[in-house]
């Protein structure tokens, strides 16, 4: 019952801090990332918003892929990247 709110929440947190850290090149990556993994996680609507930007913004896709490598990457890296890459 909280949980979408509150996931929302965090959406609009993480976008929020990665505009504000600009000055630090990997961190506002990660906001970012981390905020594109939750909207096409949780919501129908973020993984079309994702796959558009993606399919829109090539530099998404290879922030993606450069993830895949970093110790720091959720678990289901690879989940987000098929249902969200434009190609497939």
């Amino acid at each position: 019952m909280l949980r979408k709110p509150l996931v929302i929440l965090a959406i609009v947190l993480l976008l929020a801090l990665g505009t504000l850290t600009l000055l630090v090149p990997f961190l506002h990556e990660a906001f970012f990332l981390f905020a594109f993994y939750l909207m096409a996680m949780e919501f129908e609507t973020g993984r079309a918003l994702v796959k558009d930007g993606r399919r829109r913004w090539p530099f998404l896709s290879r922030l993606i892929e450069r993830a895949h490598g970093s110790r720091w990457a959720p678990r289901a890296l690879g989940e987000f990247d098929d249902l969200t890459n434009p190609a497939k």
